[in-house]
C-alpha cells in the first residue's frame, strides 16, 4: 500500500489510532531512544510523522528540533494543529516530503526516527539509503514498527490494536505481518552498511547508525 494514495476514511482511522492506542507508545518510544543513543541535541527528522505524536515525544524529552515529515497534506494538517496544543511550535517543524526523496540535504540530521510507515514504502531499499544519506556521519537512524520494550505498555497496545488490526492487513495478525517484514528487510539490508535489524518483542526496528 502506497501511503499517498491512502484514503481519507484510513486517514481518519489512523488518527483515532494514533490517538487512542499509540500515545503511551510514542512516550516509551521516544524515551527509550533518547536513553539508549544519548542524542538529546542537534536535529532530529521524524519520517512518516502522521499526526506528529512520535515527533512531540520526542521534542518534549531533549532539546532536539524535530522535522515531522509526511506525504500527506491532511496529515499535516492534523499535525499541526498537535504541535500547537502541545506548545512546541518552533520545536517540531512539519515538513511534506516523501522517502523516497527526503526533502533535506545529505549530513542533515543527527536522529531519524521512524515508527510504523516502512510498510507503506514502495521501495524500501531506496528509502532506507535515503535515511542514510540525511543522516551526519556518527547519526543514528531508528526505524520500524512495535510497541516498545515496556511490558505493560505493549501488552496493552497490543490488545487494543488486534481487534482492528485484522480487518486492516487480510486476517494477518500483527506479530504475522511483522515476521513477514522482517524476512523482506534481512533480504533488503543484506548488502547496506550501517545497518541492523533486530526483531523481539518490542517490535522489528532497523538501526543505523553512520561511519
Amino acid at each position: 500500500m502506497d501511503w499517498k494514495n491512502v484514503s481519507s476514511e484510513h486517514i481518519n482511522h489512523f488518527k483515532e489510532t494514533a490517538e487512542n492506542i499509540f500515545a503511551p507508545v510514542y512516550r516509551v518510544l521516544a524515551r527509550q531512544v533518547i536513553e539508549d543513543y544519548g542524542i538529546t541535541k542537534g536535529v532530529c527528522v521524524d519520517i512518516g510523522s502522521g499526526t506528529g505524536g512520535f515527533a512531540c515525544e520526542i521534542a518534549k524529552i531533549s532539546n532536539l528540533k524535530v522535522y515531522a515529515v509526511d506525504i500527506k497534506e491532511e496529515m499535516l494538517e492534523i499535525m499541526k494543529e498537535k504541535i500547537e496544543k502541545e506548545k512546541l511550535a518552533g520545536r517540531v517543524i512539519p515538513r511534506s516530503g516523501d522517502v523516497h526523496n527526503i526533502p533535506f540535504n545529505s549530513n542533515f540530521a543527527d536522529l531519524v526516527v521512524s515508527r510504523g510507515s516502512f510498510h507503506f514504502w514502495r521501495d524500501k531499499k531506496k528509502a532506507f539509503s535515503e535515511i542514510h544519506r540525511v543522516l551526519k556521519i556518527g547519526g543514528v537512524g531508528f526505524i520500524g514498527g512495535g510497541f516498545g520494550r515496556d511490558e505493560k505498555v505493549r501488552k496493552e497496545a497490543m490488545r487494543l490494536h488486534e481487534e482492528t488490526y485484522r480487518g486492516v492487513h487480510g486476517g494477518r495478525n500483527f506479530h504475522e505481518n511483522l515476521k513477514a517484514r522482517y524476512m523482506e528487510l534481512k533480504e533488503i539490508l543484506k548488502d547496506m552498511q550501517d545497518f541492523k535489524i533486530t526483531f523481539d518483542e518490542s517490535g522489528l526496528w532497523v538501526e543505523i547508525k553512520k561511519t
